[in-house]
């Protein structure tokens, strides 16, 4: 079977597709990942063979000014009850959408003629890549929708997310002979079901699974298989719980277990994805950990010229919390781990998980914007973090909730599965169905 993948940006958005993509390779199927210029290196690196499909101008990559602007705090099930927005929120979102029918159009022409040289019987795109439904309709084969760990689908191709399709998308729809209505056929989810927002969408549940490359997979995080601490000897007086937090800290085969961690220094991980990194408030909370006798390991910007500690999936078993802003492979990662997370939310979409994971009781959440204004305001929101890190050290209830979420999360299927299902293999359930062939 040909399947033909595509994106629009590196990042956790070809993330997601990557052990899809690896799975149907490893099932003896062809395998391509169309991409814009820019992308494609990043392909190569994954282990799989790019295509080109146009080139974005670089004004495309970065949020539209309404939604770098936007704060406040969203409602907690926006995606669902669209009718709650305020007409701001609605700006935002349609900002959005209309940035991502733009990325489609600059694909599109690329994208269906490379289809229709390679005749794919599948085609598989992350949840904002457009173009790849337009690609499927077009040729008259399925599409198939891949989430990257949002708890809810917002549907920012729809006016108002529950609306008809946005006027630029129906209009690239036609353009290619196909019906604006048109939607993939599944979606494949990789949230625990207790995180997912209930929508009417066909969803296929999909296990997580943390990526590597080729080239990560044969680096050995200095810090990811043993407790020695990261920046230098441990502190005095370090902070430590309860004797019975630390029984079984090693499994049967001499890794780190999630269960518990042995005396010593707690450590945690902070990760922060921005480029200007933490606002004060997040740096505050981290000192006052730190001054504690936690080991705070840092990533992303939150690292602060210190050595690169690892991938975040070899990190998290070592760690009893997680502090992040909300990105779904974060989200998913620690879900997997059981570690209990503290997301600091920015945007309408991390909010959302943050609530998400703290209605399972696996976390706690803020949104960003409590953490601004002056210095005061800055340093009381700091202490608040840092008491919330704590509680998730100290309360039992955060581990056991964590733990009950990795069992939720570890129990769906693999994409070995998703692969018998969306070929209608025999061992899998029923294959999805043929789209109906574009004029």
């Amino acid at each position: 079977m040909r399947v033909l993948f595509t994106t629009w940006a590196p990042g956790g958005h070809l993330i997601a597709l990557v052990p899809l993509a690896r799975a149907f390779l490893a099932a003896g199927h062809q395998v391509r990942v169309a991409v814009p210029g820019g992308c494609a290196a990043a392909v190569a690196r994954a282990g799989l063979m790019p295509v080109p499909a146009g080139v974005l101008p670089r004004a495309l990559g970065v949020p539209p000014a309404v939604a770098r602007r936007s704060r406040g705090i969203w409602p907690a099930d926006w995606p669902v009850r669209p009718r709650v927005l305020g007409p701001e929120q609605h700006g935002v979102l349609r900002a959005l959408g209309d940035q991502r029918v733009a990325i489609a159009e600059a694909m599109a022409q690329g994208l269906v003629a490379y289809a229709r040289c390679w005749q794919p019987e599948l085609v598989v795109h992350d949840a904002s890549t457009y173009a790849g439904t337009v690609a499927a309709a077009a040729l008259g084969v399925p599409a198939v929708g891949q989430l990257w760990g949002s708890t809810a689908l917002p549907r920012l191709d729809r006016q108002r997310l529950d609306g008809p399709p946005l006027p630029g998308y129906a209009r690239l729809m036609r353009r290619y002979g196909a019906d604006p209505a048109r939607e993939p056929e599944l979606w494949l989810d990789p949230c625990p079901p207790s995180l997912v927002l209930p929508s009417p969408e066909r969803r296929l549940p999909v296990r997580f699974v943390p990526y590597e490359s080729p080239y990560e997979s044969r680096y050995e995080p200095r810090y990811a298989s043993r407790y020695e601490p990261p920046y230098g000897p441990p502190r005095e007086a370090p902070y430590e719980s309860s004797p019975e937090a630390y029984e079984g800290a090693y499994d049967a085969a001499g890794e780190p277990s999630c269960d518990s961690v042995r005396p010593g220094p707690a450590r945690i991980c902070a990760v922060w994805e921005d480029a200007a990194g933490p606002p004060e408030a997040v740096r505050t909370a981290l000192r006052a950990a730190e001054a504690r006798g936690v080991e705070v390991v840092r990533l992303g910007s939150a690292a602060q010229g210190r050595p690169p500690a690892g991938p975040l999936h070899r990190l998290l078993p070592g760690c009893r919390a997680v502090l992040h802003q909300g990105g779904g492979a974060a989200v998913l990662a620690a879900a997997v781990a059981g570690v209990p997370q503290l997301i600091v939310a920015p945007g309408p979409e991390q909010q959302l998980n943050g609530v998400r994971v703290a209605i399972t009781g696996a976390g706690a959440h803020t949104p960003a914007d409590l953490l601004g204004g002056s210095p005061r305001i800055a340093r009381a929101a700091g202490a608040q973090l840092a008491r919330d890190l704590f509680a998730l050290l100290e309360q039992p209830s955060y581990v056991v909730a964590a733990r009950a979420l990795r069992e939720e999360a570890r129990s769906m299927p693999g994409p070995e599965a998703a692969v018998a299902r969306l070929t209608g293999r025999p061992e899998g359930t029923r294959g999805i169905r043929k789209a109906p062939h574009a004029r």
